[in-house]
């Protein structure tokens, strides 16, 4: 008897639960309001990505060259003071004299070092490219089966 009350019972929940479910997945034919609205959402979203992307560029080129100005700066100042040190030797110079040269090229390349690393510091970090958008999750549409 208690196990044809069991059985019984079981097989009555296992039906209350069949039936008390409902198809939630309907097949939906056309565009549901939010779907439309996520895709406005996008468009906009991406309009801005584009204007962002246009600025990050013009921001970038500026930056570099910038960097450039500063970078061909610190070349001139190199390069001058290598010259400088070639022109200060001459054939039959002590090595104090040689010596002082090398010196005097080693302070200037430091000091220019020393000013291009302060100016790429006073320029800032590169800007940061802008994120693209992104879409919401897509709708499955109704497979046939």
């Amino acid at each position: 008897m208690k196990v044809k009350q069991i059985s019984i019972s079981a097989g009555l929940a296992i039906s209350l639960s069949l039936l008390a479910t409902s198809p939630a997945f309907a097949d939906q034919k056309g565009p549901t309001p939010a779907a439309t609205d996520s895709g406005d959402v996008f468009k906009s979203a991406m309009e801005k990505f584009r204007e962002d992307q246009k600025a990050f560029q013009m921001a970038a080129k500026e930056y570099e060259a910038k960097r450039r100005e500063i970078n061909k700066a610190f070349k001139d100042a190199v390069d001058k003071a290598t010259s400088d040190a070639r022109n200060f030797n001459a054939p039959g110079q002590s090595q104090l004299l040689k010596r002082q040269g090398v010196v005097a090229k080693q302070n200037a390349i430091l000091a220019a070092t020393a000013i291009r690393d302060a100016a790429i510091d006073a320029l800032g970090l590169p800007p940061t490219p802008p994120t693209p958008p992104v879409r919401g999750p897509k709708s499955e549409k109704g497979k046939k089966s």
